[in-house]
C-alpha cells in the first residue's frame, strides 16, 4: 500500500458534487464501495468527515477526493493519504 503526498485544495466547497450524489462524500463512497470512518489525514475514526478536494503535490493539476475529518480539511500543508484511496474528480 503506497502513500501519495497531497495538498488539500483551497475555496473549492462551492464545486458541487456529480449528478446523482448527495455528497462529495457520498460520490467517494459510491466509488470505493464502501462509507469512510476514519481520517485519511490524522486517522481519527469519526462521523464527522468531508470528501476533500485534494491534488498530489508532485505534479498534475488533477483533482481527487478524500475522506478527511472537518478539521483536517480546514487546514494547509502537504500531507500523506493511502493513494488507492484517492478518487479522482472528472
Amino acid at each position: 500500500m503506497a502513500n501519495m503526498l497531497v495538498q488539500n485544495i483551497s475555496g473549492t466547497s462551492d464545486n458541487p458534487p456529480p449528478r446523482g450524489y448527495d455528497s462529495w462524500l457520498d460520490f467517494w463512497a459510491n466509488k470505493k464501495g464502501v462509507m469512510p470512518s476514519w481520517c485519511r489525514r490524522c486517522g481519527k475514526l469519526t462521523k464527522e468527515l468531508v470528501g476533500a478536494h485534494v491534488m498530489k503535490a508532485c505534479g498534475g493539476n488533477e483533482w481527487y477526493i478524500v475522506p478527511l475529518c472537518t478539521s483536517c480539511n480546514l487546514t494547509s500543508g502537504m500531507f500523506y493519504v493511502p493513494e488507492e484511496d484517492l478518487i479522482p474528480v472528472r
